[in-house]
């Protein structure tokens, strides 16, 4: 463990933040050297790599609540929902740790505002009364995705979506979205790395649903940052090293929706097992290292991807082939939400004819 009075931080759970982001940088490479021949109408010998579906979290949570309802797994993008399921079990164990171990988008957010504090000798905590409000919109968003794409509709109408044409390339849509962004995106996407140099952790504090949802599970989990007040000499330099501003040096049990399980408390605390990952009191247990708490939520994570692959639920469902004749003509309005919904046809095909959907394989 590295001990720094400035930026007190585990030196494993760096190290794992690294690797993975790492690992989704090479899977984002890969998936553009795939897709972007394609979409210019040329072959590739590049593999699509199923991980890249991590970055489709409407189309997992569709295929969960399918799940939910008995429509078993969802064959279009299976990888999409073996990684929720494997972040909401890895932060329903220990609290919320996808959002500080694993998640890209996490890591970036922390590096920028460690970055801001190295470059401004500081960063801005808004006061309790903007604070609070702020907070809520994360929570806001989560509702407004769970009930638009997933609570308001059937099971039936899920499906049809997950069907659709414009859900077996959405990987592809969101790649050419950022790689051709349009000025909004471009401004808004600024907007997030200034204001994340200038507050740490803007993003997943005021603006993540993923990460609402994962605290709201986390809320419960049984292994949770806890303090033994007897050994507790109030430093408060436990209070001063949580990133998610939570007074840590006041309580006992770290219950917060806030907190992601990432130690930083842990690793700035002076005094051996005062502050640690633990289970319920009434489970004796011996404070879990740091390293411990970190494999156990990894492990976690890797089971349950490794548990879909392993039953053949990894890849999707649509082929090669399907994919090189449907990048060719992205641009058509079959491939937007409202076309996918409405069951367009595919190229070429008529009046009458079987929807594309029907086509390849599920009605």
């Amino acid at each position: 463990m590295r001990r720094n009075s400035r930026f007190p931080v585990i030196r494993t759970r760096r190290i794992v933040q690294v690797a993975f982001f790492a690992l989704v940088v090479v899977i984002g490479v890969q998936f553009t050297l795939w897709a972007l021949p394609q979409l210019g109408g040329r072959t590739t010998t590049v593999s699509r790599p199923p991980g890249v579906e991590g970055f489709l979290p409407i189309s997992a949570l569709m295929s969960l609540r399918l799940a939910l309802a008995g429509g078993g797994i969802h064959p279009v993008h299976p990888a999409a929902l073996a990684i929720l399921v494997a972040a909401l079990v890895a932060s329903a164990i220990v609290a919320k740790s996808f959002c500080s171990l694993l998640c890209p988008v996490g890591a970036v957010s922390e590096w920028l505002g460690r970055a801001g504090a190295r470059l401004l000798g500081t960063t801005w905590a808004p006061p309790r009364w903007l604070d609070i409000p702020l907070r809520s919109l994360k929570y806001l968003l989560l509702a407004f995705f769970a009930w638009a794409g997933v609570i308001a509709l059937a099971p039936d109408a899920i499906a049809a979506f997950l069907d659709s044409p414009y859900n077996r390339v959405a990987d592809v849509k969101m790649l050419v979205f950022f790689v051709s962004p349009g000025r909004t995106t471009v401004a808004a996407l600024g907007v997030l790395v200034i204001g994340s140099l200038l507050i740490r952790d803007l993003w997943c504090r005021y603006l993540c649903p993923y990460g609402a949802l994962l605290g709201l599970l986390g809320r419960f989990a049984p292994l949770r940052v806890t303090r033994d007040s007897a050994t507790c000499i109030d430093c408060r330099k436990c209070t001063t090293a949580c990133p998610a501003r939570l007074p840590v040096h006041t309580l006992g049990r770290v219950a917060s929706v806030e907190c992601t399980s990432c130690q930083d408390c842990v690793a700035a605390c002076p005094v051996k097992d005062c502050l640690a990952i633990r289970p319920p009191r009434l489970i004796s247990v011996r404070p879990l290292r740091p390293v411990v708490a970190l494999a156990i939520a990894g492990a976690l994570w890797l089971a349950v991807v490794t548990a879909f692959r392993a039953s053949g639920h990894w890849h999707s469902s649509v082929t090669p082939a399907e994919y090189a004749e449907r990048l060719r003509d992205l641009d058509s309005p079959l491939y937007t939400h409202v076309g996918g919904m409405a069951g367009a046809r595919a190229p070429g095909e008529t009046e009458g004819a079987a929807p594309i959907v029907r086509a390849h394989g599920r009605k």
